[in-house]
């Protein structure tokens, strides 16, 4: 925070209005206002003044826990401030900056305070993730200046939170950034046209807002204006069309395009590959039928493809073909599962060395599991779960895994994954999941050595054997244990209560 006026204060009119606003906050389990005493309110924890004229330009209170307070079943909030937010920040007339996102508790199921659009010299406002209900106050469109504008609602929204004309945002021509994820926008029919009135749009965040497809009934309509999009996000929404009719493929700044979800139909747009800037691209959980266009090979800076569940209907080796090779060195995630793909050849799919992701669960892919995967030294999530790959996994195709964390070979019902009883795997899992992948007759013994799983789902494995003494210390952290359909013999039951699994599923414990 910087000094105030010269004899090192704020100004005590500002003061008193923050000191009003701390007053309406009758909860801060966080200790956000916990250094909000003394006269330089200058000083206060989250509060900047201007360094000359040492009025208050910035008011951050944003909730640093707000992950940790979404994933609490019993405290959901736990860390955000209670209360009101007091109309006194009308008293900060040079305020700039105002976050207050995260505190999930303190929009207490209210609308947007109106007095917000009077705030004239904002530039930037963070309002996501407060829990607030009702109309968004079409006052907003009062902040001429605003750069920045975030009223998301957060992964617990039900869309309470709307607004039927958004005509307003017309009048935020600086507007650089714009998140309103979860605000029920079904029947702003007009929002393709009034987005186009924001010419300096980098990042457009519309996701789960009931949008329809009413821009439909106007099919040469272009956002010609938005030249310098380069992230939009337009998931879980209800576009209802065919991909190939969509305005968004003319904008050929993007390099992050998130449609999942969207009930987005036919066929894969060829104009795919005039978006060469894309990084990351996601069109999964739609119903886009056909294989992916030749296109797409011109996108070389691709780095994230989410394509899964979809119908694509093909075979992997033409897949494979239609990929940008120029971005091999580039592709961190490749999201290919339920999409009804079939053949045999996997090789070519493990060239690109940056690989953390492949995803090609749920297709009906078959013969054996390439060695070459072995190499791919970046990965951390493998899943090829519901195929029908055949053969042996052995030391081989794990040498290199140094990062793998999650693997999932799940119900091949052909795959059996061999080593030798002394090998020392180069990773430590996180979550294994092997049902009905060959392990046994004996209790795997390289399991001893991965004492961070969460998971283990080891049913079905052809598994006869006694449990090591070792398995109850190794997994004692564990969540969810799955040693059903298999013959296990246990030598102590009393060792159980030191374990702290939530889940844990046998059949057949001797």
């Amino acid at each position: 925070a910087s000094a105030g006026s010269g004899n090192g204060s704020c100004i005590p009119a500002e003061r008193a209005a923050l000191l009003a606003f701390k007053a309406a906050i009758t909860s801060d389990p966080a200790n956000l206002l916990g250094s909000w005493h003394g006269h330089d309110c200058c000083q206060w924890g989250g509060v900047r003044c201007h360094s000359r004229t040492g009025h208050v330009v910035k008011l951050d209170l944003h909730n640093e826990f707000v992950q940790e307070d979404y994933a609490s079943f019993w405290f959901p909030g736990n860390h955000s401030l209670h209360g009101q937010i007091s109309c006194s920040l009308l008293a900060l007339p040079h305020l700039k900056h105002l976050n207050l996102s995260g505190n999930m508790v303190l929009g207490d199921g209210r609308p947007i305070p109106e007095f917000m659009g009077s705030l004239r010299r904002l530039t930037h406002l963070d309002l996501s993730s407060l829990n607030f209900s009702g109309r968004v106050p079409p006052q907003l469109g009062n902040l001429s200046k605003l750069v920045y504008l975030d009223i998301n609602c957060g992964r617990t929204s039900d869309m309470m939170t709307y607004s039927m004309d958004i005509s307003w945002l017309a009048r935020l021509p600086s507007l650089k950034h714009l998140d309103m994820g979860g605000v029920n926008l079904s029947a702003a029919v007009d929002w393709v046209q009034t987005l186009n009135k924001l010419p300096n749009l980098v990042v457009l965040e519309l996701n789960y807002c009931g949008l329809n497809d009413y821009y439909s009934r106007s099919t040469s309509l272009l956002l010609h204006n938005l030249t310098l999009l380069g992230e939009l996000d337009l998931s879980n929404n209800h576009l209802n069309s065919p991909a190939v009719k969509n305005w968004l493929w003319g904008l050929t700044s993007l390099k992050s395009l998130i449609i999942y979800g969207a009930e987005l139909g036919g066929t894969f747009p060829h104009e795919l590959g005039n978006l060469t800037l894309l990084q990351t691209l996601d069109l999964s959980f739609n119903d886009i039928k056909g294989m992916i266009p030749a296109s797409l090979k011109k996108v070389c800076n691709l780095r994230y493809l989410y394509l899964e569940v979809n119908n694509i209907d093909g075979d992997i080796s033409e897949l494979i073909q239609r990929l940008p090779n120029c971005s091999s060195k580039n592709l961190q995630v490749q999201t290919l599962g339920e999409t009804n793909i079939t053949g045999t050849t996997l090789q070519s799919l493990v060239n690109p060395s940056s690989l953390n992701t492949l995803e090609l669960s749920f297709n009906h892919l078959r013969g054996s599991v390439p060695v070459e995967i072995g190499t791919l030294t970046n990965l951390t999530n493998l899943s090829l779960k519901f195929n029908k790959h055949t053969g042996v996994i052995s030391e081989d195709h794990f040498a290199g895994l140094t990062n793998l964390k999650e693997i999932d070979l799940s119900y091949n019902n052909g795959l059996a994954v061999i080593v030798d009883s002394d090998w020392e795997p180069p990773f430590n899992l996180q979550l294994t999941r092997l049902a009905s992948c060959h392990l046994g007759p004996q209790f795997p013994k390289w399991l001893r050595s991965q004492k961070g799983i969460v998971l283990l789902d080891i049913s079905n494995a052809g598994i006869i054997d006694r449990i090591p003494y070792w398995f109850w210390t190794t997994f004692s952290d564990a969540q969810f244990l799955n040693v059903s359909f298999t013959k296990l013999v246990v030598s102590c039951l009393l060792i159980w209560t030191s374990c702290q699994w939530k889940y844990f599923f046998s059949s057949q414990i001797i």
